[in-house]
């Protein structure tokens, strides 16, 4: 962490904001990523979507299908 602050000091002034703002963007990230869960990506999802959730059902079931197939040897 030492290292890090003395690096942090040899920076210009515009250099330091870069590191600032880059890190408030990863920070953002971060609670982004803990406050999002698949049901309500799946939600808004579906806010927008014409597919019905049977469709959807019918989708996800013929994918894991699709997934055993087995590719023939030449």
């Amino acid at each position: 962490m030492e290292e890090l602050i003395i690096k942090f000091g040899l920076l210009d002034p515009a250099r330091r904001q870069e590191i600032l703002d880059f890190l408030d963007f990863l920070l953002s990230k971060q609670q982004e990523e803990k406050t999002e869960s698949f049901d309500a990506y799946k939600s808004e999802i579906l806010k927008v979507s014409t597919w019905s959730e049977k469709e959807i059902e019918a989708m996800q079931a013929n994918s894991k299908k699709m997934n055993t197939w087995q590719v023939p040897q030449w």
